[in-house]
């Protein structure tokens, strides 16, 4: 179908961004799970002049989202309530990205393809349950990235591509594709020009970690690829499939996914910088598989918004079918059809998460505001998560599961699961609390040294479970 040069889509699509962006922030305004939470209190300690760590006097890069955190900083300045904001930055980037894909359809010569992209882009399955990530506003800096290379902009092209690596190093991938293409469709000067605005932009964060951490790269990446082999660990690629199986099972995706397969020849036939996206996020999805990760939820929101963008494609294919067969009308009709279909099977998703929030979040943050009344500020509190706990209790966090002190990685890599990781943590820290559910993760009461070391001060309500979220005093 041809390309509309209205300016009335645009503001269809802009309203939608808008519209779509307002009322998932009211839905989930209060949602969030525990992973951010750690990049929320490096903005905090930078705010309060502790310098740029988790634990004050400890210099390790935990978050893999530092110029994330770096953007939060001034909010923090000012007291804001950092989840809020980041599921706020969140929204508007999920709106800001829609927008991206809908000028990419156009500028490909597929105007459905886009506005579906466009349309269906904030209602990812998985990716808005990453609400309060730096997932989305990622995102919405690849896909502006790709747009302005594919609109021959390589000095915009490089400053939004690294700032997007900055965000998640993880871009790095986007930023070799987009260098590609404009070598390709550009010749060698735009490419270097590209390249040059990166590193520029780029080298001086790099360099600053180095010197600050002693490297640039996170001590999580080490724990997340142990974790994804002990007992119980489960790797990102069988994740993948686990999920994509349990969309199956969800009867209103069933249309999308027929549309998916359809997307893929029409990538394959037409390409254009939408299939350069989804070819990227198909990358990204591989990358993952072979660093070996673990399966966190949060990890599958690039890979998913490939999926969607390949239903956008099969959609435009569809209705270009339907356009040749029954004229422009027809081609309308079955687009219009196919994305109210779409539009539904994803709505049903994003209504069942708004229904189902993370229950861990109010118990630990209870569990937290309850260390922050209650103990001294220099007493250390282990934990298996510490996201939320750490940020309410603004104490020295003691991390069973290796994302805070790195020595605790070699237990995974040894074959060691999380039991194991805890009882050396503890043994070699003492932490004055420990934070546990003893119901799902035997520790204190199933250990006769611990359970004389430790005595329960604390029992808070945990909704997951019928039995309290424990708080513990430890005399070592």
């Amino acid at each position: 179908m041809s390309t509309v040069k209205s300016t009335f889509p645009d503001r269809l699509i802009l309203a939608w961004a808008i519209l779509s962006a307002a009322v998932l922030f009211v839905l989930f305004r209060d949602t969030g799970f525990d992973d951010p939470f750690i990049t929320y209190r490096y903005a905090v300690n930078l705010a309060n002049g502790n310098g740029f760590v988790y634990n004050p006097g400890e210099r390790v890069l935990s978050t893999t989202a530092p110029l994330y955190a770096l953007l939060l900083v001034p909010f923090a300045m000012v007291g804001a309530d950092l989840p809020l904001v980041s599921n706020l930055i969140g929204t508007m980037s999920l709106g800001a990205g829609s927008v991206a894909l809908w000028r990419m359809g156009r500028m490909g010569g597929m105007p459905v393809a886009g506005a579906a992209a466009a349309l269906l882009f904030p209602l990812t399955p998985l990716l808005i349950n990453t609400l309060g990530a730096e997932t989305m506003l990622f995102l919405a800096l690849v896909f502006w990235g790709f747009e302005a290379a594919w609109h021959e902009r390589p000095w915009l092209a490089g400053v939004l591509l690294a700032a997007a690596t900055l965000t998640r190093a993880d871009a790095g991938l986007a930023v070799v594709m987009a260098g590609l293409l404009l070598l390709k469709r550009n010749g060698l000067r735009p490419a270097l020009t590209f390249g040059a605005v990166v590193a520029l932009t780029a080298l001086p964060f790099v360099a600053a970690a180095w010197w600050y951490f002693g490297s640039p790269l996170p001590v999580t990446l080490g724990a997340k690829q142990s974790q994804a082999d002990i007992p119980g660990g489960r790797s990102y690629l069988a994740g993948l499939v686990l999920r994509l199986g349990n969309l199956w099972n969800w009867i209103p995706w069933r249309p999308f996914a027929v549309l998916i397969v359809i997307g893929c020849v029409q990538a394959l036939w037409k390409r254009g910088p939408l299939a350069l996206v989804a070819g990227w996020s198909l990358a990204h999805a591989l990358a993952y598989s072979l660093l070996g990760v673990t399966d966190y939820f949060w990890y599958f929101g690039p890979v998913m918004t490939g999926l969607t963008i390949l239903g956008a494609l099969g959609i435009q294919l569809l209705a270009d079918l339907g356009e040749r067969v029954g004229g422009r009308r027809a081609g309308l009709s079955v687009a219009t059809g196919l994305i109210v279909l779409a539009l539904a099977g994803y709505g049903s998703i994003v209504t069942f998460a708004a229904r189902n929030p993370d229950l861990r979040i109010p118990a630990y943050r209870e569990a937290g505001e309850w260390l922050a009344a209650n103990t001294e500020p220099d007493a250390r509190v282990g934990t298996l998560e510490i996201g939320v706990i750490g940020y309410y209790s603004q104490r020295p966090m003691i991390d069973f599961a290796g994302l805070i002190q790195p020595e605790v990685n070699a237990i995974f890599r040894e074959g060691g699961g999380y039991r194991d990781a805890a009882l050396a943590a503890l043994g070699h820290h003492r932490p004055a609390y420990v934070v546990n559910h003893e119901e799902a993760f035997p520790l204190i009461t199933h250990d006769p040294t611990l359970a004389a070391a430790c005595e329960e001060v604390a029992a808070l309500p945990d909704p997951r479970f019928a039995t309290p979220l424990q708080i513990y005093h430890c005399t070592w």
